[in-house]
């Protein structure tokens, strides 16, 4: 049972989502299969609280199952990043749902928090993606860079990127 392959299927083709899940999985299963495909959360592009992030990681777990009924799978794996408003300002991180298919149970973690500066926050909008937003006021950064980074990364000059975000929400969540 030790070296049982374990199969993980991630509803997102997003590099850094794709890379914190290979990371952590590395750490937690000596042997395991990873693979991605492109959901949809069918939520907004920025999620804005928890309960909505969390409900877009759902969306995207149920609708992968379906498209892959005939896949076996021992977890089920989405990712959502957000930004959260507060009386102390606006903070961007993840949260990570694992369903554990065997036990039909989902497990849930959440990343740490960056704090937006108020030039990203005036002017974000429910329509408007952060990325575009970040490449916009920071144009030092390519689009690439923004992938692998993430806003958080570009904020902290890569000292928390957007992979680290997720490989902390998973590893809560595992």
């Amino acid at each position: 049972m030790r070296n049982k392959c374990v199969t993980i299927l991630l509803s997102s083709e997003n590099e850094a989502k794709i890379s914190s899940v290979r990371k952590v999985c590395t750490e937690l299963f000596p042997n395991f299969s990873l693979y991605h495909y492109n959901v949809t959360s069918g939520i907004s592009e920025t999620p804005e609280d928890d309960d909505e992030a969390i409900k877009g990681c759902h969306n995207r777990i149920e609708k992968l199952e379906k498209e892959t009924s005939s896949i076996h799978a021992d977890y089920i794996i989405a990712l959502e990043g957000l930004v959260n408003k507060s009386e102390f300002g606006a903070f961007v991180y993840g949260w990570a749902v694992i369903k554990e298919t065997a036990a039909n149970k989902y497990h849930y973690g959440c990343s740490g928090k960056v704090m937006l500066p108020s030039d990203i926050t005036s002017k974000l909008l429910k329509s408007v993606k952060l990325s575009d937003l970040v490449l916009d006021l920071y144009p030092q950064y390519s689009d690439d860079d923004l992938k692998k980074m993430g806003t958080n990364g570009v904020l902290t000059r890569g000292l928390y990127t957007r992979v680290q975000e997720f490989e902390t929400a998973l590893k809560c969540a595992f």
